[in-house]
């Protein structure tokens, strides 16, 4: 029997242990393993995000996927803080430091109760609006929502009559059912919706929301551009 002295064994041990960190940076750099911390808010919760995510994890089984739901104005700081690496938020936006893909551009629905005048109409128009009363997200989390409503309804000369708010998508449609008045979503999320209340599409080519996926220009990581390109060469959904 060949006896291995212990600086031999020492040296194996170095050898193999530099070994493994040269492989396990390699497949770091080639985007097949480490993290992805994935930023979204509530538009791109029913199809886009789980979609892209399903597909990701299917390509990059290695790869831990850390969701968040952030607010699109909060997005945009945690981006730039590098606490997430994509976020999905609401758009357009436009900035030096950062690469935007348009995802989706959904068009908006009426959501009524179901004895309220719009049931008698196929589609709605901006100004069909200017009298009844509106429920709406609250400023803390939908106001980027807020603000392209306000731009759009602006243009049309037609003033919102916001009466309630609520925080969340559920409280708003049990606001609308219980006949409280009326609120304004985008396409994607009218597949989530019950049966008490009534849906009309609004009626103007440039009344749409924007879903866009963002990441840094100085993030070069091979993950961030492998999970970019599983959300731009999604199915068509729906």
């Amino acid at each position: 029997m060949v006896a291995i002295s212990a600086p031999a064994i020492a040296a194996c041990l170095t050898w193999r242990a530099y070994s493994n960190s040269v492989k396990a940076a390699r497949l770091i750099a080639e985007g097949k393993t480490g993290s992805k911390r994935v930023a979204y808010m509530a538009f791109a919760a029913t199809e886009l995000m789980p979609f892209a995510v399903s597909r990701y994890r299917h390509l990059y089984p290695h790869i831990d996927v850390n969701l968040r739901y952030i607010r699109t104005q909060g997005q945009k700081l945690a981006l730039a803080h590098d606490e997430v690496d994509v976020g999905y938020m609401i758009g357009p936006f436009d900035h030096a430091d950062f690469h935007t893909l348009l995802l989706s551009a959904d068009p908006l629905y009426v959501l009524a109760p179901g004895n309220h005048r719009f049931t008698r109409l196929h589609e709605v128009r901006p100004t069909d609006l200017v009298e009844d009363d509106i429920i709406l997200g609250d400023m803390i989390e939908w106001e980027a929502y807020r603000w392209r409503l306000d731009d759009m309804f602006s243009a049309e000369g037609v003033p919102l009559r916001i009466k309630l708010e609520a925080s969340n998508t559920l409280a708003l449609l049990s606001l609308v059912a219980a006949g409280l008045g009326i609120t304004i979503y985008p396409e994607s999320l009218i597949n989530s919706l019950g049966r008490n209340v009534e849906i009309r599409p609004v009626f103007h080519q440039d009344f749409r929301i924007q879903t866009v996926l963002v990441w840094k220009r100085a993030n070069r990581a091979k993950s961030a551009r492998n999970f970019v390109e599983v959300a731009k060469h999604l199915p068509a959904l729906g």
